[in-house]
């Protein structure tokens, strides 16, 4: 170091007395240039260190270490550790380039099959701890008031063996169903919680149309074809108008605007158009047909065009189902709301409303986004009231019962409009067996949309009509093929045009995926009005070419 300090000091000496010329090209490095003696400014006992030629080189003001030999060494060593530097930035960078292009790509190939299916089961929210089978059976026996009538089964039974007055059977009957599809929901409910959501609307709207399957299958049985055409269309207007108007409502007093999917409610308003569209073209076949057909084959064409329609709409649910649950199950989110607010904020607050929630059951890959704050601070748990062998046998055990209830309403069905000709039997099979069947989904809809899961109440409500237009009745007709009964898709011309304009009325509700309970208003008022056209609709006699359909 001494030596250094020493060569330092006569560099400095030398540059006062016989200032150095700048060099010939100031780009060139200060080795490189001549002193005015021809000599190089560095001392040749700087070749104990080679200088190191790389791309990106620093060099030291050559005013101050012209010459200077310890200097320089310095400033190429300096050069050697900027180099190694350089090289290691570069190839970590060149590291999380290509693991993002690794991400990049897994995330455009996509969640994996079986991601995609574990999602399909895996709860949207946590759940909390496992129930006793004793806390199962409390919860049973307290689930609604309702379960006193629980109490008309027994005694809806009785009349019926010993062969009492049909109106009482009748009106027993109906008291007794309303608790067993409150109880169907319940365990339906408890079942769709250990679910996705998608998969848990398809077991409400599932189980929720048991009833009207079970009446629809019993009146099959006996021939009744314009009961089971009445009671199947009859719950699509109440699932459509009533529940849903229900829905929006009660929803409505807690949400300023109640906000969904729109890809899917317009997806939803397509498929229930394909449905009437299929309901309709038989109704103008035989009403423009009628006459220019030769005697007794128009029953054999309708039942071709009823047969091949079934086919196709069966397809196209099974298409539904492949599209909700795989393909695109991503779209069936849940939108949270946000409630009103006193202080005049709400129209404000509400443009924020929508909140994306990255749930369990997205596919792995999608990212969510989160428009509040409560959706990140705030954990959801949902309470399990009953376990899963508890909700199995309680969904086995109401069904056993509505089976045997529904058949003796069904046979009272005739006694009791002979004893009441004021009352129309479409009246009783389109709108009170319906909305008796329908109760469970009813207090489920309400239920999940003051709790402000549209999306969920819509999965409820209109998924239900969807399964009863695209999966029950094609199938009840397929059935009907195989033994042998004469069951189509002609149903009354009143009964389709009503359906129609229904139908129309919800799209146009529901296809900008915001609505508001005046929206629910209009929908009961529709539904209100359709009850009052057909009290006094006269019983229909199905008349093909002059001669009634032949059932046996």
């Amino acid at each position: 170091m001494v030596e250094t300090l020493a060569s330092v000091a006569n560099a400095r000496a030398n540059a006062n007395t016989s200032p150095t010329p700048p060099a010939d090209d100031d780009d060139e490095p200060p080795s490189s240039g001549l002193h005015h003696s021809g000599q190089s400014q560095v001392n040749n006992s700087a070749s104990r260190f080679p200088p190191v030629k790389t791309r990106d080189t620093l060099y030291i003001n050559e005013a101050d270490v012209s010459g200077v030999e310890g200097n320089y060494t310095f400033g190429e060593q300096f050069e050697r550790t900027d180099t190694v530097t350089t090289l290691d930035v570069e190839k970590q960078d060149g590291a999380s380039e290509i693991r993002m292009r690794g991400t990049r790509k897994a995330e455009q190939r996509g969640p994996t099959k079986s991601a995609r299916i574990r999602a399909l089961f895996t709860p949207t929210r946590n759940i909390g701890p496992r129930p006793t089978y004793m806390q199962s059976l409390k919860a049973t026996a307290r689930y609604s008031p309702l379960n006193v009538l629980l109490l008309a089964i027994p005694v809806a039974w009785a009349l019926h063996y010993t062969h009492q007055s049909p109106t009482m059977i009748f009106v027993f009957c109906c008291l007794g169903i309303i608790p067993l599809a409150a109880l169907l929901g319940l365990g339906t409910e408890q079942i769709a919680l250990r679910t996705s959501q998608s998969v848990g609307g398809l077991l409400n709207a599932t189980l929720g149309n048991i009833v009207e399957m079970i009446i629809a299958g019993i009146a099959l049985k006996k021939c009744e074809l314009e009961l089971v055409q009445s009671s199947l269309l009859g719950g699509l207007l109440s699932n459509l108008l009533l529940v849903l108007g229900c829905a929006f409502i009660v929803g409505g007093f807690k949400f300023p605007q109640q906000e969904f999917q729109p890809m899917v409610a317009q997806l939803n308003s397509s498929l229930l158009i394909v449905s009437v569209i299929s309901l309709i073209i038989p109704v103008a076949f035989h009403l423009y047909l009628e006459d220019k057909l030769a005697p007794g084959t128009e029953v054999d064409v309708l039942l071709r065009l009823s047969h091949g329609s079934a086919i196709i709409l069966l397809l196209v649910y099974f298409a539904y189902l492949f599209f909700q649950f795989y393909s695109h199950n991503h779209l069936f989110l849940d939108t949270h709301q946000v409630q009103s607010h006193p202080s005049g904020e709400s129209s404000r607050r509400s443009s924020l409303s929508r909140t994306w929630t990255k749930s369990k059951t997205l596919p792995v890959g999608i990212t969510s986004t989160v428009a509040s704050e409560s959706s990140l601070t705030l954990e959801h748990y949902e309470t399990l009231k009953l376990n899963i062998p508890s909700a199995l046998l309680l969904l086995v055990a109401v069904t056993a019962l509505a089976f045997v209830t529904a058949e003796h309403l069904v046979e009272s069905l005739e006694g009791l409009v002979h004893d009441h000709p004021s009352i129309s039997k479409e009246w009783i099979t389109l709108i009170v067996i319906p909305v008796i069947s329908n109760a469970a989904e009813h207090a489920t809809a309400v239920i999940v949309a003051r709790k402000g899961k549209f999306d969920l109440a819509m999965s409820v409500a209109v998924g239900s009509c969807i399964q009863i237009a695209l999966f029950v009745i094609p199938l009840l007709v397929l059935i009907a093929w195989g033994m042998g009964k004469p069951l189509m898709l002609l149903f009354d011309p009143l009964e389709t045009i009503v359906l129609l304009f229904s139908v129309l009325v919800v799209k146009f509700s529901i296809e900008d995926g915001k609505s508001h309970w005046l929206s629910g208003l209009a929908l009961i008022a529709v539904y209100i009005i359709i009850a009052l056209s057909f009290w006094s609709f006269p019983d229909p006699v199905r008349l093909i070419q002059g001669l009634p359909l032949a059932c046996f």
